[in-house]
């Protein structure tokens, strides 16, 4: 089975479309978890300070942590800023990708594969998959979906200026999920993409 790249845009629905895929049967994994988990990591976190600044740290009796609403709002509004953080975090992110997807292959070679990623083409990870998948919605149905969540306007658009556009994600892709309207049309989407790897697989 081929190991898919899943992506799109801020409040576009890929976590949704994730769940949806784990339903079927996927092995199904969030590169934001592999992030967290990789903040964790004290010499990762002194890179980072050394970048942004010792406002950023947390110290508490447990050692010191990233303050990561700082590091977003750094970083989001500083494009060399954010580009250095990827540096540092995106080699760290695809050693993950590499031990997870062998431990799965070597315990069952017809596993069906698909990682979260949301700078899936701005990292240029596409080529660490066989296939990849972009979910779309229009950006104000996002925005209200995000609205809902709790995020301002400002840092919403932010963000999403930050990516890349999601029409030039849906040109690089191999299969399109839109997810603008009922959950039961979105889950169809993902049925019929599922189905059609594993027939050509």
């Amino acid at each position: 089975m081929p190991t898919i790249g899943l992506t799109g845009n801020f409040g576009m629905g890929k976590t949704t479309v994730l769940g949806l895929f784990k339903k079927l049967g996927a092995h199904t994994f969030n590169i934001d978890e592999f992030v967290h988990n990789i903040l964790g990591n004290e010499s990762i976190i002194r890179k980072i300070s050394r970048l942004l600044g010792n406002n950023v740290l947390t110290k508490s009796s447990s050692g010191i942590s990233l303050n990561k609403k700082k590091v977003a709002s750094i970083i989001f509004s500083d494009p060399d800023k954010r580009k250095a953080i990827e540096e540092i975090i995106h080699p760290e992110v695809l050693k993950e990708i590499k031990t997870v997807k062998s431990n799965i292959l070597r315990k069952n070679s017809d596993s069906f594969i698909i990682f979260e990623v949301p700078l899936l083409f701005e990292a240029h990870y596409e080529k660490h998959f066989d296939k990849t998948i972009v979910v779309y919605s229009k950006q104000q149905t996002a925005v209200n979906r995000l609205s809902k969540k709790g995020f301002n306007e400002k840092d919403i658009l932010n963000r999403l200026r930050s990516q890349m556009p999601i029409y030039k994600k849906k040109e690089l892709a191999d299969f399109l999920i839109e997810n603008n309207g009922e959950l039961r049309l979105t889950s169809n989407r993902v049925r019929r993409i599922y189905n059609k790897l594993r027939v050509n697989e």
